[in-house]
């Protein structure tokens, strides 16, 4: 149960960092939300936005890691987990 208001938190924070990055309406980003289809980021676009991530999570993620994210909630278990190492 604490792991889940955890990555309610941390989504929250996603949330928040990327309505703030691309001036989007938090109401407008979902857990499902993708971030280059649904959002329109292209992949440096992407790569800055994963990059001020790292920087608010004070986490960094593999090469691999990084081309994973596709969603919102797919940065949010990453971030969320990563953090809490």
């Amino acid at each position: 149960m604490v792991s889940q208001v955890r990555n309610v938190s941390a989504e929250e924070q996603i949330i928040s960092m990327i309505s703030w990055s691309l001036n989007v309406p938090s109401t407008k980003i979902h857990p499902y939300t993708n971030l280059q289809n649904d959002l329109n980021l292209d992949k440096i676009d992407l790569m800055l936005l994963i990059a001020e991530l790292e920087n608010r999570f004070s986490t960094y993620l593999t090469k691999e890691q990084v081309e994973s994210i596709e969603t919102v909630s797919d940065a949010t278990y990453l971030f969320a987990t990563r953090a809490a190492a």
